[in-house]
């Protein structure tokens, strides 16, 4: 966990008016500041389940401590989103559902998509799921598809 101390000191950066409670409304202008357009509602939404209260309307320290310790250490919750999304991703790929992706299906959404130009050399699809197939079966299965799209390279 960060440092208490470290903690602390955002803590009485987020609360502007110095009143010792960080409010939504400050929570809320410093996402803002990020460039994170969030409404007040949302960052109620937001704080709801870590604290477990329907009233969000404003955060002792210990309840930033609780929050802080929810957004920072409940990484399985965003995995679980993580590998929900790309299961979904997925299925676009797969597109005749035998839990594989090929070179084909790769190609096809992929230039529908307009990532690749319309009947572009197949080879650099099956190149490109050469590179991540790992059980050189010619295909890719979800988890090399995982592989893939955290490597961030595309045609």
């Amino acid at each position: 966990m960060a440092d208490l101390d470290e903690i602390r000191r955002v803590y009485e950066m987020l609360d502007e008016n110095a009143d010792g409670v960080v409010n939504v409304g400050e929570l809320c202008g410093f996402i803002n500041k990020l460039g994170i357009s969030m409404s007040e509602d949302d960052v109620r939404s937001i704080l709801r389940k870590p604290l477990q209260s329907e009233d969000c309307c404003s955060l002792r320290f210990e309840d930033f401590v609780e929050f802080h310790q929810y957004i920072f250490y409940s990484q399985d919750n965003e995995e679980n989103d993580e590998s929900k999304d790309l299961m979904e991703a997925f299925r676009v790929f797969d597109q005749n559902k035998d839990g594989y992706i090929s070179s084909n299906e790769l190609q096809h959404v992929l230039s529908t998509m307009g990532l690749i130009p319309g009947g572009q050399d197949p080879q650099k699809c099956e190149k490109m799921i050469c590179r991540f197939d790992t059980d050189c079966n010619g295909v890719l299965d979800f988890s090399e598809f995982k592989s893939m799209m955290s490597s961030k390279i595309l045609p």
